[in-house]
């Protein structure tokens, strides 16, 4: 007799597979919310890196036309003193840059 109640208790205290499989399905809900929530707060703080604020924009457009200018120079000066390869793509990278800054600058001005 003593028995059989012994059996019926640690049949009583081992979860069927059914309760397991909803335990589980459980913890793996959790889980899958806690992800999302950590992803969701990722990407919003990569958002605002990714953004600069208005003043460092202006202040790194300035500066890239500042540098643009100089390749600029350095690429006639390049070409005067002979050396064509180098001063023709000194220029157009000078030229190119100049032309990119000009054209985010414009944004800037557009967005305010």
């Amino acid at each position: 007799m003593n028995q059989e109640k012994s059996l019926i208790t640690v049949r009583n205290s081992i979860p069927s597979p059914t309760d397991l499989t909803q335990a589980a399905m459980e913890r793996t809900q959790k889980a899958s919310v806690k992800t999302s929530v950590m992803t969701q707060s990722l990407i919003e703080k990569s958002k605002a890196l990714r953004t600069p604020s208005p003043a460092a924009d202006k202040i790194g457009t300035m500066l890239g036309g500042i540098a643009s200018v100089v390749f600029l120079f350095g690429g006639a000066s390049q070409l005067i003193l002979g050396y064509t390869l180098t001063g023709i793509s000194t220029a157009a990278f000078g030229a190119v840059a100049l032309l990119s800054n000009c054209y985010h600058y414009r944004k800037i001005k557009a967005q305010k």
